[in-house]
């Protein structure tokens, strides 16, 4: 029998499996196999960080959703629905599907048609090439990096998690077999090897998903039904739809605050950089849609959260949880069969492993491409380029690792923080900036440098200090207004970067319709991806 442990602590939650130690045995080779052919197509940094540009948009799209439903969604979000209530997921739900269509329609032709006329393959190379300025570049690289840090922390915490739940092991020994198994595929076979994964970890996750709502709704006492008679008679305040929840105005602030994560979307590199690597801009289209469907799928593992909250009114558990990260592991244990528990432990893994291995990529090339190669002006050859891309790789997992291992936190502020990282400097830099012909290399620098510092302060300081942010809202989401608020002001009083000032292939790019039509004929960009002479098949 395991115990199931957090940051070295012991939880009493017991489960033993044979059968779901043989799945993650077999994912786990399944993912190395994956690496192992992948390293056969990394011949420069473009094939290692954007896959040649060549793949199809059904795996781009689930690489897209499969990364955003990460470790953090799929074990941090329950326990907050336990905590807040159905206001959360409603929430939730509504503002992250909506953000991947803003995310598309506002940067999908955009970014792929940047990647053509400048050979852009990161977001820091799109901030610069808007901007025209290396001081921008170097936040962006910076941004990339620590955001990727704090979020694999988030990532690794539920690995940890997860892995001594299932494995004979404790959370320690269980987080280092998961990263070394994550690290041997990630590193050696590129984003390419992480895009392939993503595809058969988003399906995962979904079938996962179906089933757990299945035999949790069928196995609780009066199904769905008996959840909302339990919570009417218990904790009539969980079920309020009125924005208000139980706690007034601090749920206000937190759903706000959700609402702010999911809008924000267009400011994730590990989603948008993925732009940069669709064979044909025409099929964006559909991107929304597939990645948005394969989302809401996913979100019905939120309702395991309401479900363990008229659990513990009724009894179950002791009457409480150890920790609201435990509601859906101990839910599955509690109501599905072995098999299933077992399979869908294994699509969590497998959830956590698919945006590991986006943020492992995109601070990699950071590291090396934005910093080393652009910043620093260092020459590498190919084989150099793919090289370093590897060694960067690892010691991002390392170093990431360290921290979810001491890190006390939660992993829904860790991701929360890790996300707000990103949308404070990318969405106002990349997002905005590339709709808005007045946006300025000063605002960038302004806005981003603001979003940056405060969201390291209101995210992490309340973790070690008596600082609080009032009315329930998370740090980093208000630190995110904030820099989309000094971006915004800052351009309009200032007027560097502006579109007259950009190279002519980016005031193309600025001027490519969102969702069809054709730019500027001087630099050959046609309306369906690639230059003006590639076929559309």
């Amino acid at each position: 029998m395991q115990v199931l442990q957090s940051w070295g602590g012991e939880l009493p939650v017991q489960y033993s499996s044979d059968l779901a130690v043989v799945f993650i045995v077999g994912f786990s080779l399944l993912m190395v196999g994956i690496g192992l052919v992948a390293s056969r197509y990394q011949h420069d940094q473009e094939d290692y960080f954007v896959a040649g540009r060549s793949a199809g948009i059904f795996v781009i799209a689930l690489s897209i959703f499969a990364s955003i439903q990460s470790g953090w969604g799929i074990v941090g979000f329950p326990g907050s629905a336990f905590e807040v209530g159905f206001d959360f997921i409603i929430v939730a739900m509504t503002a992250v599907i909506l953000g991947f269509v803003i995310a598309y329609w506002l940067l999908g032709r955009k970014m792929r048609l940047l990647g053509d006329v400048r050979n852009a393959i990161t977001v820091p190379d799109a901030m610069y090439y808007r901007y025209e300025d290396d001081r921008v570049r170097l936040l962006g690289a910076t941004t990339v990096f620590l955001g990727s840090m704090g979020y694999l922390a988030s990532q690794y915490a539920a690995l940890g998690i997860i892995g001594a739940l299932v494995l004979p092991v404790g959370f320690f020994e269980a987080l280092i077999l998961g990263l070394v198994v994550l690290g041997f595929y990630t590193v050696i076979g590129g984003i390419l090897a992480a895009i392939w994964s993503d595809a058969i970890q988003g399906a995962m996750m979904i079938v996962g998903a179906l089933l757990t709502t299945y035999y949790v709704f069928t196995n609780f006492p009066g199904g769905f039904d008996g959840m909302v008679g339990t919570l009417q008679t218990s904790d009539p305040g969980f079920l309020n739809l009125t924005l208000l929840g139980g706690e007034g105005l601090a749920t206000i602030g937190f759903l706000v605050s959700m609402a702010i994560i999911g809008l924000t979307v267009a400011g994730q590199p590990h989603a948008i950089t993925k732009f940069y690597m669709t064979k044909r801009v025409s099929v964006l289209k559909w991107g929304a849609l597939i990645s948005g469907t394969g989302y809401l799928l996913t979100s019905l593992y939120w309702w395991v959260g309401p479900v363990m909250r008229a659990a513990v009114a009724r009894g179950q558990f002791g009457g409480s949880l150890p920790t609201p990260d435990t509601a859906l592991p101990l839910a599955l244990i509690e109501y599905a069969p072995a098999a299933v528990t077992a399979f869908v432990l294994t699509s969590i893994i497998a959830a956590i492993m698919s945006t590991s291995n986006a943020f492992l990529n995109v601070g990699a090339s950071a590291i090396v491409h934005d910093y080393l190669m652009e910043y620093r002006g260092t020459e590498l050859s190919d084989r150099k380029q793919v090289l370093w891309g590897r060694g960067a790789t690892a010691a991002l997992l390392v170093g990431a690792g360290l921290i979810a291992a001491t890190f006390p936190g939660l992993i829904f502020v860790l991701g929360a923080a890790g996300w707000a990282i990103f949308a404070s400097v990318v969405f106002p830099c990349v997002a905005i900036g590339y709709n808005w012909k007045g946006a300025t290399a000063e605002g960038a620098l302004w806005g981003g440098t603001a979003g940056l510092v405060f969201t390291l302060v209101f995210a992490y300081a309340p973790q070690y200090t008596p600082l609080t942010i009032p009315w329930g809202l998370l740090g980093g989401q208000l630190a995110t207004v904030i820099a989309v608020t000094v971006f915004v002001a800052v351009s309009l009083v200032t007027n560097t970067s502006e579109y007259g000032d950009l190279d002519d292939s980016v005031q193309a790019v600025l001027d490519i319709g969102r969702l069809q039509g054709r730019s500027g004929d001087s630099v050959g960009i046609a309306a369906d991806g690639g230059r003006s002479s590639e076929s559309d098949d």
